[in-house]
């Protein structure tokens, strides 16, 4: 994940500007009061700026080839992480939503977690599905792949969004997966193999989340003095 030097009102805001003043289709950005964690929300359909996520997108074809190869003949699955990834997909397809979600996080949390250092010796890499299959990953790599397999099990990739956060408890920038089921939000954790309702994860402080579709800055109501003055000079 990006390192944060220090978390603040201020940088907060200087990174929501920074999304927002990016090149939009639109002539008006869209602002929502009441979104993700309770911050203001100002949404762009523009992904230019995010030009890892959308090499990730553009991945997505790739992994539904070797996907479809390896449902149809099992000695053609790539690796023992896409067999069994095929095998829990194929598990889960008649389940309720809440049990897919409960088990897609459960089943991901068991993979490999490296740091973006270790696996591409840089400090901010978003994987593929199929490098993280290989590699294992980092937060954002578990959401990404948690995000892929809830979407070919049904859920719409707008009820969706990954999520890079200040996590102000441990003190780093951390991500999940936010998924939406029916009126309620829910966070699915690589640190968590409980799905929570988005109220129960208020130490997660939202900076930037991201679908297929669309991109949001998110802008605390209030940040407190603590969370304010609180350095974020680690990542997971």
């Amino acid at each position: 994940m990006q390192r944060l030097s220090k978390v603040s009102g201020i940088s907060l805001l200087a990174l929501s500007a920074f999304l927002l003043l990016a090149p939009t289709k639109t002539a008006d950005a869209d602002v929502k009061v009441n979104g993700l964690f309770g911050t203001v929300e100002i949404i762009s359909d523009n992904l230019n700026a995010l030009p890892q996520w959308k090499r990730v997108i553009e991945s997505f074809e790739e992994i539904a080839i070797e996907a479809k190869k390896c449902d149809l003949k099992i000695e053609d699955c790539q690796s023992q992480q896409m067999t069994l990834w095929r095998a829990k997909i194929s598990e889960l397809r008649t389940s309720g939503k809440r049990n897919q979600v409960q088990q897609i996080n459960r089943f991901l949390n068991g993979w490999r977690k490296r740091t973006d250092t270790e696996n591409y010796a840089v400090s901010d890499y978003w994987a593929t599905p199929l490098e993280f299959m290989e590699n294992g990953g980092d937060s954002e790599d578990f959401a990404i792949m948690k995000y892929i397999s809830l979407k070919e099990l049904g859920i719409p990739p707008a009820d969706m969004r990954v999520v890079v956060t200040n996590d102000v408890l441990r003190n780093n920038v951390h991500s999940v997966l936010s998924v939406r089921i029916g009126n309620g939000i829910y966070i699915l954790d690589d640190l968590n193999d409980s799905v929570l309702n988005e109220s129960f994860a208020q130490y997660y402080l939202p900076l930037y989340s991201v679908n297929e579709q669309n991109r949001w800055a998110h802008i605390p109501k209030t940040v407190s003095v603590g969370q304010a003055s609180k350095g974020t000079n680690k990542n997971d």
